[in-house]
């Protein structure tokens, strides 16, 4: 008895690698994480290759209570979702 190897799926692309944030959604970025605003992609299923992912937010020193969006996003939407929420919490906190 062995342990089985977990292979990489051929075609998985994961969180994506062609993502560059712009030096605005940067600066959304650094308020949030000055602010103890964590929002982050948290995926849909348990297991190695989730290929749907929902937006998570925690705020405050209450980081154990995580909110989750209803709607669902694929690789390639996750990102933008996310900065629009940190966008979000920005426009809410400095107006």
């Amino acid at each position: 008895m062995g342990i089985a190897a977990i292979r990489k799926r051929k075609n998985y692309i994961g969180l994506g690698k062609n993502f560059v944030a712009s030096a605005e959604q940067l600066k959304y970025d650094n308020f949030c994480i000055k602010n103890s605003i964590r929002i982050s992609p948290s995926p849909i299923t348990d297991g190695f290759y989730p290929e749907e992912w929902r937006v998570a937010v925690s705020l405050g020193s209450d980081y154990k209570t995580i909110y989750k969006t209803p709607s669902t996003y694929l690789v390639n939407e996750i990102w933008q979702e996310i900065y629009k929420t940190k966008k979000y919490y920005y426009d809410k906190h400095t107006r």
